[in-house]
């Protein structure tokens, strides 16, 4: 049994950051958040295609051999006794509104089945690879947030940015509606590479003067009814839905201009990075400050260099670092991520919209404890990883959960998939035991798992 004393050696952390993490746990099992605490009026919800290193980034072992320390070293945070990777820098500098989770954990150590836990709260059928999307498929939650969510706003409820997330030329099922009917499926917009946003195109609707649009719309929404009931025409309702909202884009010039991130200060731009993870950040935030509820910012595919001799290559999921995963965290995926994320943070702050903001930060799971040869890497590992939060009545500077002495186990307070998304739902303000009805009559529960509680209060 792993004595408190060993622990704090391990894990470098020092008194405060355990009183947090204590204070936290003291009020495990409410099932609900505390009154007046976590009614967020959006999310931006960061997901890392792959799955980053636990071990390598938060959950930090200094005093572990070699073989499971690594080769980075630790630096400080603005919580004290709190240390986390040296290559997040500016992570480190806005941790004191940050609470680290680092007792997720599900047993899916394949990609496919994996993303599609983290994303739905529910575990697919299989848990092999080579995963379609299926009709039968459980909803992302945004789209089950956007169901449930009935209020009507100009901008869409769920954007999904830069582009989705796929193993070669095969989408990865969780990503959309599933069984819900396909309107609300996601609205998407597509960030280049170079971060570029290309903007939905807005100018067709908005030449048509109101009144001539306004019967345009009544007359194809005539004729879509009838269509419907024709087999082979499901999808009238997913275009007749997006052409709705992009009316409803069209007449609102100020949601418009939220896809316009040419308009936001250079100096800005250049603090979010000007790379596509850089400007997703920045749009996301450009499109909860307009109105959209939930966004979920994913990576997207990009050239890695595995260090083999052959040079860039496609990766679809680059934090899948089993080649080349120190020098690639180091050089390439970590001062991106640590750079958008805290402009991000400090930019909700000073916009007065990180109270009200959740911003979530996670993949599909972790890296494996002990490095792996002949690569010196890390490969899959599910038993135990962390998410960050922040925002939306989080309390930060705390850490929540506790895993053994390599970082491999979750030793205290559990969270599972269904349970990160029930407490999101609960956190936006809509009941996670909340019942849907599905295209063909099928009955979908926004979640089955707890509401964690204790992650938010002062």
């Amino acid at each position: 049994m792993t004595s408190r004393r060993q622990w704090l050696r391990w894990c470098g952390l020092g008194a405060s950051v355990c009183g947090a993490s204590a204070a936290l746990s003291s009020r495990a099992g409410t099932g609900r958040l505390p009154d007046g605490w976590g009614r967020a009026k959006a999310c931006i919800f960061i997901f890392l295609d792959g799955g980053p290193s636990q071990i390598d980034l938060f959950d930090r072992r200094p005093a572990a051999p070699t073989e499971i320390r690594g080769p980075f070293g630790s630096i400080a945070t603005a919580v004290p006794g709190l240390e986390i990777c040296e290559h997040l820098p500016g992570m480190a500098r806005v941790m004191d509104r940050v609470l680290q989770v680092r007792s997720l954990r599900h047993t899916e150590t394949v990609h496919d089945p994996a993303v599609y836990q983290m994303l739905t709260g529910y575990k697919h059928v299989s848990s092999a690879g080579g995963l379609k999307v299926e009709p039968t498929d459980r909803p992302h939650w945004g789209a089950a947030l956007a169901m449930a969510d009935t209020r009507r706003g100009a901008l869409p409820k769920f954007i999904h940015t830069p582009g989705r997330m796929k193993m070669e030329a095969r989408v990865l099922p969780g990503q959309n509606a599933g069984f819900l009917p396909a309107a609300f499926d996601p609205w998407e917009v597509e960030i280049t590479p170079a971060g570029e946003v290309i903007a939905p195109d807005f100018a067709r609707f908005a030449a048509e003067p109101p009144e001539r649009l306004a019967e345009r719309l009544r007359l194809l929404a005539d004729f879509n009814y009838e269509a419907a009931s024709f087999p082979g025409l499901a999808s009238v309702e997913r275009l007749e839905r997006f052409r709705e909202q992009a009316c409803d884009l069209a007449n609102s010039p100020s949601a418009r201009a939220a896809f316009d991130i040419d308009r936001e200060p250079t100096r800005l731009r250049d603090r979010y990075g000007r790379h596509r993870h850089g400007q997703s950040m920045l749009l996301a935030r450009r499109l909860v400050e307009a109105g959209a509820r939930l966004v979920t910012v994913y990576w997207g595919s990009e050239p890695q260099d595995w260090a083999d001799g052959k040079g860039p290559r496609p990766a679809n999921n680059p934090w899948d670092t089993h080649r080349n995963h120190f020098p690639l965290c180091r050089d390439s995926l970590l001062p991106r991520a640590d750079q958008a994320y805290s402009a991000l943070i400090d930019d909700l702050s000073e916009r007065g919209l990180l109270a009200e903001t959740l911003v979530v930060w996670t993949g599909e799971f972790g890296r494996t404890p002990r490095i792996s040869r002949p690569w010196a890497s890390r490969d899959h590992w599910p038993h135990a990883f962390t998410a960050l939060l922040a925002g939306g009545g989080v309390r930060g500077g705390a850490v929540y959960g506790r895993t053994d002495r390599w970082a491999a186990e979750v030793e205290e307070q559990p969270v599972s998939p269904a349970d990160l998304m029930a407490t999101l739902f609960s956190a936006l303000g809509v009941r996670p035991e909340q019942q849907l009805a599905g295209r063909l009559g099928e009955r979908h529960q926004l979640s089955e798992g707890r509401v964690v509680g204790e992650w938010f209060g002062s």
